[in-house]
């Protein structure tokens, strides 16, 4: 599922009708018909399945699904007796085209139904993830991607982010079917996978993410390095604290002090204020700035950024107890949806007709599960040097576009295969 961006179709084994059209945007951009789009991406589904597993008014989620296939996007693949509706017959429907918005497509639709619209798709990668999450598939694989960055760009770097984001899109058919030529003739298991991808405008100004944290003063880092984060009891205590985790991922988008983080999301000043100093302690964040006659009573109010980011490599993250796995990762999505609900809100992360949101559900073989891995790795250890480009070829830091990427590959819940395995 993907709204926002135009993308080359190299593999014409995918489905032939791959795009919508700017004289369809609109009616394909209701948010039910874009939900169920979604779904039945997964797997079959009939309406009244539809209804009873994620709402709606039967009537309507029917007429959604009758549309949807007159138009050319699902079909049915199995009419059965309706036990809900006595004689009735229920149809069962499959995808058959990818819902995929280009830009002129996207600025057919009216800037209010597109945020509901990405709302639509977002609320389906969540449910994907929530799911997985559940199932405990989500961290089953130690070398699961999931990592989102905020950076500060140009024009011409916004758009070789979102150039590089569809050649990922568009390689995931080419992955899954050499994954199945591969695993033909051999015993080796598929991975039900699911693969997520943005790119959006930030709510905060340029300048404010430019000194959210150290590391761009210090040039890219090296994919290799393990982005420079050791493995010791305290990164572990550091991060599987609810407070710290959240404070660690604020802190790596701008910099902020503990009053203003209380007054922003909330918690005891005086607790915020000792996970501040631990996490500056163990050197994770550093006091930038000192400000006499603070927001309490005079004091001395102290500005912290980030020093590291908050991302593991695979050596780092197997070290990790299941348990604290568990626990980062729901941090870490809660921090990075939370970024989406406030672009949402500020109305910039629709603000811009080729920004980028997408996610697809394959079946892979080892082979390509790790070359998706390391692509996801390459492109989040690419955006600092894509800044450091931004800024040599700008006078003016507040012209730059705040920029949130979010990434992630993650193992779907096993029943997510049925709908890959049918050959749809």
């Amino acid at each position: 599922m993907n709204i926002g961006r135009d993308v080359a179709v190299k593999d014409q084994r995918e489905p032939a009708a791959f795009g919508i059209s700017p004289k369809m945007a609109r009616a394909v951009a209701d948010p039910w018909r874009l939900r169920i789009l979604a779904e039945v991406s997964v797997k079959p589904l009939s309406p009244s399945q539809f209804v009873e597993e994620f709402g709606g008014e039967l009537t309507q989620v029917s007429r959604c699904f009758r549309q949807l296939a007159e138009w050319g996007y699902v079909e049915v693949v199995e009419e059965r007796p309706d036990r809900r509706r006595g004689a009735a017959i229920e149809h069962v429907y499959r995808a058959i085209r990818r819902a995929y918005f280009g830009p002129s497509a996207w600025e057919d639709v009216p800037p209010d139904e597109r945020s509901s619209a990405s709302l639509s798709v977002l609320d389906a990668y969540r449910e994907r993830i929530r799911a997985a999450i559940d199932a405990g598939t989500f961290d089953l694989e130690l070398d699961r991607h999931l990592s989102w960055d905020a950076v500060a760009l140009d024009r011409l770097a916004w758009t070789e982010v979102g150039a590089r984001l569809d050649t990922v899109l568009d390689s995931l058919a080419e992955h899954e079917i050499d994954s199945n030529q591969r695993v033909a003739s051999s015993d080796e298991d598929r991975i039900p996978t699911t693969v997520g991808l943005a790119a959006f405008r930030s709510p905060e100004p340029p300048s404010l993410i430019l000194r959210g944290t150290d590391r761009r003063r210090e040039g890219v880092i090296d994919i290799n390095s393990g982005f420079s984060q050791a493995l010791n009891p305290t990164l572990a205590k550091a991060l599987s604290n609810k407070w710290r985790s959240r404070i660690f991922a604020e802190v790596s988008v701008r910099p902020l002090s503990p009053s203003q983080f209380v007054e922003e999301i909330g918690g005891s000043m005086s607790h915020v204020s000792r996970c501040f100093r631990e996490l500056a302690k163990w050197g994770f964040i550093e006091i930038i700035e000192e400000r006499n006659g603070g927001r309490r009573g005079g004091g001395v109010e102290r500005i912290y950024r980030s020093a590291q980011r908050p991302h593991f490599d695979a050596p780092t993250w197997e070290a990790f107890p299941p348990l604290v796995r568990d626990e980062i990762s729901r941090f870490f999505l809660a921090n990075y949806f939370g970024r989406v609900a406030d672009a949402i809100k500020a109305g910039t992360f629709d603000a811009d007709t080729d920004r980028h949101l997408s996610w697809k559900p394959i079946v892979i073989d080892r082979q390509a599960w790790t070359e998706i891995s390391e692509t996801l790795d390459e492109i989040l250890a690419w955006l600092p040097s894509l800044e450091t480009e931004s800024l040599e070829r700008t006078d003016d830091v507040e012209a730059l576009i705040s920029t949130t990427v979010g990434l992630a590959s993650f193992r779907s819940p096993a029943k997510s295969q049925t709908f890959a395995d049918r050959g749809c």
